[in-house]
């Protein structure tokens, strides 16, 4: 697992320091990975007391009834910490163990730069353990303490912090106030593909489940008995979807976590003639993550998320029987008109090495909703 994902190596001082430190990850990463929302008094109550006497509290927070460290150039505050591990760092929390009589946290950038390791750092650190080894996806290093406190103190003191905030407030202000809009159009768009998501999943699934057609008998319209069949085809798996859903049984699935960048302006034109092109042509490179929840809160299909496409004997575990369609399904970005009229973007079903099939689905506005307003086979590989 560790030549898979980026990780650090540790020492435990016993194995009581080592079951705290295991189970609070496990609460960070069920809050991280499954977006679930905890309150400071949650926080302070899961820390043991060892572990919040290491950090910093301001006056205004929530304290433990104890004392804590001083805020100095090095230490930590400790809601920071929190926001840190469970909301500002773009990684995926995989596991916290033991390999040889030491710990390893693994884990998985999603994107990088992913905010570093000097937040796990600390929180190894807390629980009386000491890094020795890390793989911060450059390289493999090992842990040299005084150059790590260093770039903290240097970068997240309070006091540096407000000498940059003396010489660079109005550039960051320019800044938030260029990027607000685009903040504004990436919420848009993810809402409109949670709306999107029950028709668009359940459309999905029943063409990948269409049945291959074979050569008509002789006489007959090759095109029009190809229509019939596939139209039958879809009658019977969108009516076995419904019993599906009536019995609630969900379809099993496997689905990418995050979504990927498709560019797909030229077809978005071609499909809708009146649709205005887009000022900014600029095609966004930002991969965001879903959100399990809202996906999860439609029950007709239990999704299995994987972080990246598996890769050589990995994926035997999608193409085993429990998964009605044999491979991952991976969502693109939506691209919308000038207006945000209408939206395009793809689903793939990657099945292996060079097999891939793609749609496009064509959404648009009607009386302030938005509907799925075609879907047609992109290519196959």
């Amino acid at each position: 697992m560790k030549d898979q994902y980026c990780y650090i190596e540790f020492d435990f001082t016993n194995e009581t320091n080592f079951e705290d430190l295991k189970s609070v990850f496990e609460i960070i990463k069920d809050s991280k990975n499954n977006h679930v929302e905890r309150d400071d008094q949650f926080w302070i109550e899961t820390f043991p007391k060892y572990a919040l006497e290491k950090f910093t509290f301001s006056d205004s927070d929530l304290k433990p009834k104890f004392d804590t460290s001083k805020d100095t150039d090095t230490n930590w505050h400790f809601y920071s910490l929190i926001d840190l591990l469970v909301i500002n760092y773009e990684i995926e929390y995989i596991d916290l163990k033991k390999i040889d009589n030491k710990g390893v946290i693994v884990y998985d950038p999603y994107s990088y730069p992913y905010g570093g390791i000097e937040g796990l750092i600390t929180f190894i650190e807390s629980f009386n353990s000491y890094p020795k080894l890390y793989d911060d996806g450059t390289g493999i290093y090992n842990y040299h303490d005084e150059k790590v406190k260093k770039t903290k103190k240097s970068i997240w003191s309070f006091l540096n912090f407000k000498n940059l905030y003396k010489y660079f407030i109005y550039l960051l202000f320019i800044t938030l106030l260029l990027s607000c809009n685009k903040k504004n159009d990436l919420q848009f768009e993810k809402d409109v593909m949670y709306e999107v998501y029950p028709a668009l999943i359940d459309s999905v699934w029943v063409n990948a489940m269409l049945t291959y057609v074979p050569p008509p008998p002789p006489g007959i319209d090759p095109s029009e008995y190809t229509l019939n069949r596939r139209n039958e085809s879809n009658k019977r798996f969108n009516k076995e979807l419904a019993e599906f859903k009536k019995k609630k049984f969900p379809v099993d699935l496997v689905f990418l976590d995050k979504t990927v960048v498709r560019d797909n302006s030229k077809e978005l034109q071609k499909h809708f003639k009146d649709a205005i092109p887009s000022e900014d042509n600029t095609l966004d490179t930002l991969n965001y993550k879903f959100n399990k929840k809202k996906l999860n809160s439609y029950q007709a299909f239990k999704l299995h998320y994987v972080p990246r496409i598996p890769c050589g004997t990995d994926r035997r575990f999608y193409n085993e029987c429990c998964y009605s369609v044999r491979g991952v399904f991976i969502l693109s970005r939506i691209q919308f008109d000038d207006e945000k009229k209408y939206g395009l973007l793809t689903a793939e079903i990657n099945c292996g090495d060079m097999c891939t099939y793609k749609y496009r689905i064509f959404i648009k506005k009607v009386e302030e909703k938005w509907v799925i307003d075609k879907i047609e086979k992109a290519w196959i590989a």
